[in-house]
């Protein structure tokens, strides 16, 4: 009998037995339940796109990583990929350049902005290595048209960077292990310009800095002086990244030596992250300025950002490509998104000890999903000053107020108990708000209808919320809430207080 011989899984996949699969489904209903909470529609495209979509919109670096795909029934497809190299189609290897086609094509039909999520399976030919893999899941989270103004970008930055924040708290990632860093790439450019470097050659100056964790650092000082980055300027990004101390405040204090106008220049990089992520609710314990996060890829324009944790690769990356849907033939619309891979992140969650396992593990992906239908809407009353108890609320219902008996136990983060009523807890919520800047209530109101929400919440201020049931079309008081006083008034947007929004919505809902 002729020796059998055993046939591998090629290199850089994997096989998933049953507890292997059991782990990646906690992932991936992690995933889709913060993005739906946080209020996010899911999307899907194709797995394999032309060739030419990613040698256009992507760059360099992701044609070298293409796995190309051609049918042998065509001779004349054979012909050309002897003669170029290149096959008409390819396994995606991102979804950011599907996103702006599928955008493009019925831009004029889609609500603005339109909050898109989708996961699911992603192809790269390369060299296989700890927390990367040829063919792995993929997170992406993107927010697409808004309205063009400052705070309409802050505000799409911020739900972005809030959703990858919200994802690491469900699954008890803790701020000490994990720093979401942000940068502002345009306005970087603008420094190094100011400095000296060719803005021809920022393209260059970016790779660079995108590769420069991997470099020894006498051969990126060489490298970023031939592209024209100065002693001084190459000093502050080799400073960020040899002291884990250091951040974008004490670099911009060294900097105080070298140039005033570019001393200026950092400290407006520095307002355009911080302000925007401040006004948003954002806590500075996760989030932290840093001049040296680029990201690879061409179409970024704007802010850019990387969760990152120690000892692993980034667990998310994102940022804004303002560009890419008018070049996929739409029109001009901002734009802002990042994606989160299923490989670094389980193997964080394993080395803390955040996953869980046997029948915990069961128990966690057999939770009932989140409501995809918006559970609370929360509208501002006629004045500015309910703004910022608008998107605290938001924040809040989408976190879970979580009751004192599991607060500090991260390792319970899968458990669904800790939001039962008994325990004083609430469940997190698919809680959204109005990007419209109209103070027309009535417009609000059926603005949260079309979007199909149960409830609406009327912030007049912290001690005074106005609860509306949608589908009956009537006012809710304490006193059609079970289990509050007679006494009570109005409910209120502290998590803290008895009559918090939350609470009531959940005992209504029950």
């Amino acid at each position: 009998m002729a020796r059998q011989t055993r046939i591998q899984a090629p290199k850089g996949t994997r096989d998933l037995y049953p507890e292997e699969t059991a782990r990646v489904r906690y992932i991936q209903k992690a995933w889709t339940d913060t993005a739906v909470r946080h209020g996010f529609e899911e999307i899907e495209g194709p797995t394999f796109e032309t060739s030419e979509l990613y040698a256009v919109k992507s760059g360099e670096g992701i044609l070298g990583e293409l796995f190309q795909a051609f049918s042998g029934k065509d001779p004349s497809d054979i012909e050309k990929v002897k003669a170029t190299g290149r096959a008409p189609f390819a396994l995606r290897p991102e979804f950011t350049p599907t996103l702006a086609r599928m955008y493009a094509a019925r831009a004029q039909q889609l609500q603005k902005p339109t909050k898109w999520f989708t996961a699911g399976p992603y192809f790269r030919a390369e060299r296989p290595q700890r927390g990367r893999l040829r063919e792995f899941l993929q997170w992406n989270v993107d927010v697409i048209g808004d309205d063009e103004t400052p705070s309409g970008r802050a505000q799409a930055d911020a739900d972005c960077i809030a959703t990858c924040i919200g994802l690491l708290e469900s699954l008890g990632v803790e701020s000490s292990v994990v720093k979401i860093n942000v940068n502002d790439r345009m306005k970087l450019d603008d420094l190094l310009v100011s400095e000296g470097v060719a803005r021809e050659r920022m393209s260059e100056v970016h790779a660079l800095l995108d590769r420069a964790e991997k470099m020894p650092r006498e051969e990126w000082q060489r490298q970023a002086t031939a592209l024209g980055i100065s002693p001084s300027m190459g000093t502050l990004f080799v400073r960020e990244w040899s002291e884990t101390e250091a951040n974008l405040d004490e670099v911009i204090e060294q900097f105080k030596r070298y140039a005033t106008t570019s001393f200026q220049k950092l400290k407006a990089i520095r307002e355009s992250i911080v302000a925007p992520l401040d006004e948003f609710g954002i806590s500075e314990k996760w989030c932290r300025p840093s001049l040296s996060i680029v990201r690879g890829l061409a179409y970024y324009t704007g802010t850019v950002f990387e969760a990152i944790a120690d000892g692993e690769r980034a667990v998310a990356g994102g940022g804004r490509y303002d560009n890419l849907i008018e070049l996929m033939g739409g029109p001009p619309t901002p734009a802002v998104g990042f994606a989160m891979g299923d490989v670094v992140l389980g193997l964080l969650l394993e080395d803390k000890g955040l996953m869980p396992e046997g029948a915990a593990l069961l128990d966690a992906i057999s939770a009932p999903p989140a409501s995809r239908r918006p559970e609370v809407f929360v509208l501002g009353a006629d004045d500015d000053a309910s703004d910022p108890l608008v998107r605290r609320l938001v924040a809040d219902l989408r976190r879970g107020a979580e009751s004192e008996r599991y607060k500090h136990d991260s390792l319970k983060a899968w458990d669904p108990r800790r939001y039962e009523p008994a325990t004083g807890g609430v469940r997190p919520m698919h809680a959204r708000q109005s990007y419209k800047s109209t103070r027309n209530l009535k417009k609000l109101l059926s603005d949260a209808e079309r979007q199909f929400s149960r409830f609406a919440a009327i912030v007049h201020g912290e001690d005074r919320v106005q609860l509306r049931d949608l589908d009956k079309r009537e006012e809710i008081t304490p006193k059609d809430v079970p289990g509050l006083p007679d006494s009570v008034a109005e409910f209120s947007v502290s998590p803290d207080s008895e009559v918090y929004v939350g609470r009531a919505v959940q005992a209504l809902l029950a």
